[in-house]
This record gives structure tokens, C-alpha cells and sequence, in this order.
């Protein structure tokens, strides 16, 4: 756990921050259902379309490949947005698929505080591994 952060129990991280009102970062962790181990690419345009419908001001880099332990194949992929009263909000998503389970890893942050951040999420995301399926003994 980064120093200066917080696990949030059914979500992941926020970072703490002494001013009240402040935007604070956080890393949320997920998972989703594929249809099919080949859907990789229907599945993430369809969370961009999704995206896309629910910000204002949205500008998408990616998906772009990358890599994730233990994933068969990942994507990375940038959200620019505008929030009203704080200014260009940034999410840095990571979709690591394996098999028909995917893993999505969400950094949410003011993007004028990326670089303040960006040493903690990557320490975080360093130590997060994908593993056997609970109560599957495998």
C-alpha cells in the first residue's frame, strides 16, 4: 500500500488528501465477463462507446497493447475528460484478460496531478496479480 493512501474495501485505493472538497486519486479494481476469449476487442469498444456517452469533453488514446502478469492479453487505454468545477480528469485503464475473466485496473486523477501519483499506481498495480479462481482450487 503507498504511503499516503487508503484501501477502500470493494473498490481498491484513494489517496488521502488534507484539504476538504479536493479531488483526491484513487485506483479502483474490477473484473467483467467475456462471451468469448476472442471478444477482447468487442468488449473494450464497447466500454469506449460507454465512456465516450457518459463524459463530457471525452478524448480516448488506446486501447493499446501492454503487458500484466499472468494475463493472456492486456490493454491499456487513457481517458481525457473535463470535469465541471475541477478542470481535465484523467483514467488510465488497464484491461487484463485471462481466459474468459477480465480484470480492469482504474487510475482516476486530476491530470494536472498525474505526475504526483503516477510513482504510487505503479507501485500498486506492480503487486497485483491475477490468480486462480476462488474455490476452484486451481
Amino acid at each position: 500500500m503507498p504511503a499516503g493512501w487508503i484501501y477502500v474495501a470493494g473498490f481498491g485505493i484513494k489517496q488521502m488528501t488534507a484539504v476538504q472538497g479536493q479531488i483526491a486519486a484513487s485506483v479502483g479494481v474490477g473484473h467483467d465477463a467475456l462471451d468469448a476469449e476472442d471478444g477482447m476487442a468487442s468488449y473494450l469498444d464497447k466500454q469506449m462507446k460507454l465512456i465516450e456517452g457518459s463524459l463530457k469533453d471525452v478524448k480516448c488514446a488506446g486501447p493499446k497493447p501492454t503487458s500484466f502478469p499472468g494475463a493472456e492479453e492486456a490493454h491499456l487505454l487513457f481517458v481525457r475528460h473535463t470535469m465541471d468545477g475541477a478542470g481535465a480528469m484523467l483514467h488510465a485503464q488497464t484491461y487484463a484478460r485471462a481466459g474468459l475473466w477480465v480484470g480492469i485496473v482504474t487510475l482516476t486523477t486530476l491530470e494536472s496531478q498525474l505526475s504526483v501519483v503516477r510513482a504510487d499506481y505503479d507501485a500498486f498495480v506492480r503487486g497485483l496479480r491475477i490468480g486462480p479462481a476462488a474455490g476452484t482450487g486451481s
